[in-house]
């Protein structure tokens, strides 16, 4: 390593440099995942290491070029983020944080059985999300109207099903579990599920989009898509009631005796009916 090379490492708030420099951009800093506290390094000591969705805010301090070390020893691979972003248009490349959370990522859930290859090919024929895609990766997280709403709706229905012409995801789940005999899991979420996923996808990006900031605004999780029990934070799914409550009629087991255990009315407290095969009912 050149004596000439600035490394900085940080623990908690503090800062150690390896070099006599100020360390007021750096220090205290309120990052708390490693993924984003190195961005407030890479604007301050010039280490090219970022991602797409910064790109552009690195540009405005006169960045030129971007390149990311993928891999390790043979497999080591030099990637210029720069030439990515101008492949996939810079219109794309200002929403891309906010889809990378939307279609699945190590805080918010993915989409059963979509992954981020058919996403994007989805991205590709439904031009108008992009706008919306960019709004929803800046902070602070914005809410969503009907009309964006719709937008979304229609990106998700295109990903389950290309032919769809269903526009609304209650509308596309109708159609594939009645008509096309999908199986349950195999169909979108409902509005109200999505609306609680997109809120969380809207909350992470915000945080993401503050990688080079060193206080990063952060708010409570409560109104985007979570819920705290005691002292732990726990996934909003939906306003909706379960399906096995508000529909107790379809809820059967096939239990042969008295329910118990692995079965799905004994876990679930729920009172077994005429469907089910177990002698509950006598």
């Amino acid at each position: 390593m050149s004596a000439q090379n600035v490394v900085i490492v940080t623990k908690e708030e503090n800062a150690l440099i390896t070099q006599t420099m100020s360390l007021d951009e750096l220090a205290p800093c309120s990052h708390e995942e490693a993924d984003t506290i190195i961005f407030v390094h890479a604007k301050q000591a010039d280490i090219l290491v970022i991602a797409v969705g910064i790109l552009p805010t690195l540009q405005e301090i006169g960045l030129q070029q971007l390149w990311i070390a993928f891999g390790h020893g043979r497999n080591l691979k030099w990637i210029p983020v720069h030439d990515l972003c101008l492949s996939i248009g810079m219109e794309k490349s200002k929403g891309i944080l906010f889809f990378h959370a939307f279609t699945g990522c190590d805080v918010v859930s993915a989409f059963r059985g979509e992954g981020k290859k058919t996403a994007g090919q989805t991205w590709e024929v439904c031009d108008e999300a992009s706008d919306l895609f960019s709004k929803l990766s800046q902070y602070p997280p914005t809410v969503v109207y009907d009309d964006e709403l719709k937008i979304l709706e229609k990106c998700v229905v295109m990903m389950y099903d290309r032919s769809s012409v269903a526009e609304g995801v209650n509308d596309a789940r109708f159609d594939m579990f009645a008509w096309k005999q999908r199986a349950y899991k195999a169909i979108p979420p409902t509005q109200a599920a999505l609306l609680q996923h997109l809120k969380r996808a809207a909350y992470q990006a915000g945080i993401w989009s503050q990688s080079t900031v060193l206080q990063p605004e952060i708010q409570s999780p409560l109104e985007w898509g979570w819920t705290k029990e005691e002292d732990n934070w726990q996934i909003f799914w939906t306003k909706l009631p379960p399906i096995a409550e508000s529909c107790q009629q379809l809820t059967k087991c096939g239990c042969k005796s008295e329910c118990s255990g692995r079965c799905k009315c004994y876990r679930f407290g729920l009172p077994c009916t005429a469907l089910c095969s177990c002698r509950c009912q006598e």
